[in-house]
């Protein structure tokens, strides 16, 4: 089974990590058409703990956010390159989905269970950032237990050529993909769309199960789009970073 979603068929306003696993789906759950991500710097050496009390206190919550509907999903993963953040969750839903109310029930349930292990995770957070995200198409299994690594490529395009730039994507680079996915060399692909915050207006991450599918991927991802395809003209500004499943917890 493969979730499926395009700018046709979803409507676009609001998506892990963002792809995050691993993640929890709800039966016969809608499409998701947005996500919050919330991002965090932790000290490397503060992420076991933060993780843990994440499995141990938050994921109780959020599944059963999922299971009264109130959520679709959500996720986990550590920071592995670039960017300026160690952590990185997400909760996704749909139009209709009330990130400010989940996140509250998220918070009160956390102070009323565990006020003591929420003061600690809170004090090791040195920085945090929100994005909400709507998602333009998306290729994905609906089980990511296998995906190990989150590629995310965020760029800044002039919304003057945002048509034109989806449009080269929707012709030329989506079949590249869906081909990569049937020859086993990428396990999906989620194209977000701005909505608020952050400081990037288009991103793609690219799902993978290995280290060595990475490297296939982007030889056949470069070798139909080479530097001097049109396309890479067209942004402002742009920025990687790839993304790891958690550890599992002592």
């Amino acid at each position: 089974m493969r979730r499926y979603g395009n700018a046709s068929s979803v409507t676009l306003g609001l998506t892990l990590c963002g792809l995050m696993a691993p993640v929890l789906v709800a039966q016969d759950t809608p499409v998701n058409t947005r996500s919050l991500t919330s991002l965090y710097n932790v000290r490397y050496g503060d992420i076991p703990e933060y993780t843990a009390f994440y499995e141990a206190n938050t994921r109780p919550i959020l599944e059963d956010l999922v299971a009264d509907g109130t959520i679709n999903d959500f996720g986990i993963r550590m920071h592995h390159t670039g960017g300026e953040y160690t952590i990185r969750q997400r909760i996704s839903g749909t139009d209709d989905t009330n990130f400010e109310a989940a996140a509250l029930i998220i918070n009160t349930r956390l102070m009323e269970s565990n006020p003591s292990g929420l003061e600690r995770q809170n004090r090791m957070i040195l920085a945090h950032s929100d994005e909400i995200w709507t998602v333009g198409h998306l290729n994905v299994p609906t089980n990511t237990d296998n995906v190990q690594y989150v590629y995310e490529a965020q760029f800044q395009v002039n919304r003057a050529d945002l048509p034109r730039w989806s449009q080269i994507w929707e012709d030329e680079m989506y079949p590249v993909l869906e081909r990569a996915i049937a020859d086993d060399l990428l396990e999906g692909f989620v194209v977000l769309n701005h909505n608020t915050g952050g400081r990037f207006n288009w991103k793609i991450l690219w799902l993978s199960e290995t280290w060595d599918s990475m490297d296939d991927f982007e030889a056949a991802f470069f070798a139909a789009a080479p530097m001097d395809h049109p396309m890479w003209s067209m942004y402002t500004s742009h920025r990687d970073e790839l993304w790891q499943a958690v550890p599992p917890t002592n």
